[in-house]
């Protein structure tokens, strides 16, 4: 993982200094037992605020990059412009994202053809995340089925852009990425940052195009791990838990594209593997380009899936129907208890629009999403510890969670749970909606067949 300081522009909360942590705290050898700093360990803060984001480019399929901007549906914006609608939403310490495309300022590079015949290939211009940093997001998951869409140069592209940036800005407010790399080891290298102290492990996975292979990371080879392999995505869970840090966030890049259910690969190795076995705090879903439930295992969370975020080579989403047209923000308090970090509070945010400005909804189709998530998070738990999250609707169409007493831990979640109810039931008059929007069922609906795995009517290539 590649450290990168945030400019001026930076809103991920100036009163909250970000660093690296000391390398000997994020590189050991798996097994290996790092030799930790023998400072004091600084006082640091007591409450946090993460913010998450799902699937995220700046490009249709193929277009040339430009640094002004992009073009969707005959409509032109800026980079910051197209992130205007949600700037009110970056007020947390840390904003992550998935970030779905080659970074780059080459209109030259061949696009992989990933034996497809007509691929979905994604580049957006360093511009892109100039805008996103200037925005406040200082996270960054670089695993997923498009990090090497145009090969390895593609990637090495990307790499070198995020280094730019690094050199570019120098000291100051410090963002990380991790899930591709010059090789197989830098790859599944674990990332972390050093909040005032607080020590926050990271790392990212995702899905390798039809198991490619040339996509897979190896020696002196670029890429990412590859999730479907099994042994690949315990390397990367592995090094994530074995690196010294207050709290661990796992980003996965999978699931069936317009499923609303998680399936059984997602429960097997996110909640078994990952949360029960393994003890990753935070696992966050994305891929499907909707929304999933969100689950308690016992003190970690995961969220399955968070939608679109913003993505020009996706297709606008009004048309699938209120379980599938949105994309999922969140907001998740963690408040230090008895010197443990656990969730307090989550705010769940619908965003609109996300093919090329997300946005909040109004207050009442807002607060619709909210129920329709609800649906969703009412089918997950197993009884055995694990337990879907629903959200209390608010007035501004956001909803809230708030953990058991977080209404007296002061600050922040004291003051966001001091009178919060648990969610409602799903209203009557919307039931019958959601139980037909939110039915799981194949997106490309019973007894029809796909003919080839080249095109998506969500605007991406299945895989």
């Amino acid at each position: 993982m590649l450290l990168v300081s945030l400019g001026a522009g930076g809103q991920a909360r100036a009163d909250m200094r970000i660093g690296p942590c000391p390398s000997t705290e994020y590189t050991a050898a798996i097994g290996g037992t790092p030799k930790l700093a023998s400072a004091p360990k600084p006082a640091g803060p007591t409450q946090l605020t993460l913010v998450l984001a799902g699937d995220t480019g700046f490009n249709p399929k193929g277009a040339p990059v430009d640094p002004r901007g992009f073009t969707k549906d005959r409509r032109s914006l800026t980079f910051d412009e197209s992130l205007s609608g949600i700037a009110g939403e970056m007020d947390g310490d840390v904003a992550f994202l998935n970030l779905e495309t080659v970074l780059t300022d080459r209109n030259d590079l061949p696009p992989d053809m990933k034996g497809q015949t007509s691929p979905y290939n994604f580049r957006s211009h360093p511009a892109g995340l100039d805008a996103l940093l200037g925005t406040g997001f200082n996270l960054f998951s670089l695993a997923n089925n498009h990090s090497m869409d145009y090969g390895p140069k593609g990637a090495e592209e990307t790499l070198y852009h995020f280094a730019i940036a690094n050199a570019a800005r120098g000291e100051g407010k410090t963002i990380a990425y991790a899930g591709l790399g010059g090789d197989f080891e830098e790859a599944t290298r674990p990332g972390c940052l050093d909040i005032e102290g607080m020590k926050l492990g990271f790392a990212a996975t995702g899905i390798v195009t039809g198991q490619r292979a040339e996509h897979r990371a190896g020696d002196n080879k670029p890429g990412q791990a590859a999730y479907r392999r099994r042994g690949d995505f315990e390397i990367v869970v592995n090094r994530l838990r074995e690196i010294p840090a207050d709290y661990r966030i796992l980003s996965v890049h999978y699931g069936l594209e317009g499923r609303v259910v998680p399936d059984k690969r997602q429960i097997d190795d996110w909640r078994d593997f990952a949360a029960r076995e393994k003890g990753i705090d935070l696992i966050v879903g994305h891929h499907p380009h909707v929304a999933q439930g969100v689950e308690r295992v016992g003190d970690s969370l995961i969220f399955y899936g968070l939608g679109n975020f913003l993505h020009p080579g996706t297709a606008e989403m009004k048309r699938f129907g209120m379980c599938r047209d949105y994309g999922l923000m969140a907001k998740v308090h963690l408040a230090k208890v008895e010197d443990a970090w656990t969730v307090g509070a989550i705010e769940a945010i619908p965003v609109t629009d996300t093919h090329v400005r997300p946005a909040r909804f109004s207050p009442q189709e807002g607060t619709r999403r909210i129920y329709a998530l609800n649906d969703l998070g009412q089918r997950l738990g197993d009884g055995a510890g694990a337990k879907g999250i629903t959200f209390t609707p608010r007035e501004d169409g956001t909803g809230l969670y708030c953990a058991a007493g977080a209404g007296e831990l002061g600050g922040k979640i004291g003051a966001l749970c001091a009178s919060w109810t648990p969610a409602p039931p799903i209203p009557a008059q919307l039931a019958p909606t959601l139980a037909s929007a939110c039915a799981d069922k194949p997106f490309y609906g019973a007894g029809r067949k796909k003919k080839r795995k080249t095109n998506s009517i969500f605007g991406f290539g299945q895989f």
